[in-house]
């Protein structure tokens, strides 16, 4: 392995670790019922920031690598179609955003795929037996602009703060 795939690894597997942690954390203190409602999906930050600045196919393996871990750590049966919601969050911004994109765009993106992991996130809820996509996808539907907000808000501020480290790993994993 090269010294660029061993550091784009590297930081894959600590953002995954990193969503893993944030996913635990929520999955132990908030309620299932009150994040079944809710759809707290503060997880995907990690995975948003790897997936834009290592692209689309990390950002896909961090999602599926982070969904497992977080669930079988958290003691919870695994049930594969919950890895549709995480894909979304890893796959599309690392297609459409880059580190040094502006506010609006970062947080269309967000609220694209926020829209697309609530609907893929509800739907397995529904095929699982625990809510019904016609009762419950419209109130978390409601939620979606608030914790864009707060997504958006987060990647756009560590992306400030991170980009001469951003700019030292780019140059270092393209030499």
């Amino acid at each position: 392995m090269n010294r660029i795939t061993l550091r784009k690894v590297t930081l894959a597997a600590t953002l995954t670790a990193l969503s893993v942690v944030i996913d635990i954390l929520f999955k132990q203190f908030i309620p299932a019922s009150i994040q079944n409602v809710f759809g707290l999906p503060f997880y995907a930050i990690p995975l948003i920031i790897g997936a834009m600045l290592l692209g689309p196919i990390y950002g896909l393996l961090m999602a599926i690598v982070s969904d497992y871990f977080a669930t079988m750590a958290s003691g919870f049966a695994y049930m594969p179609l919950f890895v549709l919601a995480a894909v979304v969050w890893g796959v599309i911004p690392g297609l459409l955003i880059k580190s040094k994109d502006n506010y609006l765009k970062i947080f269309i993106v967000i609220l694209i795929t926020h829209i697309l992991a609530t609907f893929f996130n509800t739907l397995a809820l529904e095929v699982y037996g625990w809510l019904y996509l016609d009762k419950i996808f419209y109130v978390r539907l409601t939620l979606v602009p608030v914790n864009s907000i707060i997504i958006t808000s987060i990647i756009y501020q560590v992306n400030r703060r991170l980009t001469p480290i951003y700019e030292d790993f780019k140059r270092k994993t393209s030499e």
